[in-house]
């Protein structure tokens, strides 16, 4: 019993092994269509290197889990690297698919029309001060959610532009996204500015700052790209800020790239936890092997 519980994470990586042999193949090929449009650089290339490490360890175990000779001390550890391996590796696996699906899930969701506030997270400009056009779409976005609310309840939400100014940016996002909206015919009484943040986790909490400033928020939604509603929603939660997201699309090519990004964010953000979660593998494993082959 011992036994198959220590080599179960060997068999459900094996049994995931097309699954992921697929998956890496799409994401090498949607790294080299990023790569062609978006040109070198090294964030353009982290779902190749994911897809190297994937395949990478599946080769590990394919050949190099050879059934172990020698005494028993020498069977013993090889047995452990090797169960160790598949579990942290299975575990990863399962992360790396949880947080794809779910933030899936959540970017089929369309708040409800009956929004006090539509928050919008920046993320960037262009040389000249103007909105890139991943920016330009989070914009857009709120955009369609403002207008389709004013005609539906006649009720028009508070959009809230909210990013600060970077080093080597002219103006403060805030300040390009309010001017963006001001030349659609949003009325400058619709806008919201929080110009201070300059990440995610501070685009909520500031924004939530703001808006308590004029009136508590009941009803938010935020507003940013497709593949990072998730791990916004997840911030919005910390700040606890009960706010529902909607993501504007983007090409095809960047999303699988932007999503492998989004994985390693949530990994780094948690790293007491996933620390506290891979000790405790390592401490099992190790226990549990010494157990099978002391006490056998």
């Amino acid at each position: 019993m011992l036994a198959t519980l220590l080599d179960s994470a060997k068999r459900f990586m094996l049994l995931s092994a097309p699954f992921i042999l697929l998956y890496s193949v799409a994401l090498c090929v949607s790294n080299l269509s990023l790569i062609r449009h978006e040109g070198k650089r090294l964030v353009n290339v982290l779902g190749i290197l994911l897809s190297f490490l994937l395949v990478g360890g599946l080769a590990l175990l394919f050949f190099g889990d050879a059934a172990a000779s020698g005494s028993l001390v020498e069977v013993m550890i090889h047995d452990l690297l090797f169960n160790l391996f598949a579990a942290l590796y299975l575990y990863f696996e399962c992360m790396l698919i949880g947080a794809i699906l779910s933030n899936v899930i959540v970017t089929r969701y369309e708040p409800t029309r009956d929004q006090n506030y539509v928050l919008i997270l920046g993320c960037g400009l262009r040389k000249d001060g103007a909105p890139t056009p991943l920016l330009a779409g989070r914009i857009e976005r709120a955009l369609a959610f403002y207008r389709a609310q004013i005609a539906d309840t006649g009720k028009a939400p508070i959009l809230v532009p909210s990013g600060g100014q970077g080093p080597n940016e002219v103006t403060s996002e805030c300040a390009a996204m309010a001017d963006y909206l001001l030349d659609r015919g949003v009325p400058e009484e619709h806008i919201l500015r929080e110009d201070r943040s300059t990440s995610t986790f501070e685009n909520m909490k500031f924004s939530k700052g703001k808006m308590e400033e004029r009136e508590p928020p009941r009803k938010v939604a935020f507003a940013t790209t497709n593949y990072h509603v998730f791990r916004s929603g997840l911030m919005a939660r910390r700040v606890k800020l009960n706010a529902m997201g909607m993501g504007a699309r983007t090409k095809w090519y960047f999303w699988p790239n932007a999503a492998v990004r989004e994985f390693v964010g949530l990994l780094t953000e948690h790293r007491l936890k996933q620390g506290l979660i891979l000790g405790g593998m390592i401490v099992l494993y190790t226990a549990g092997t010494l157990l099978f082959y002391l006490a056998g």
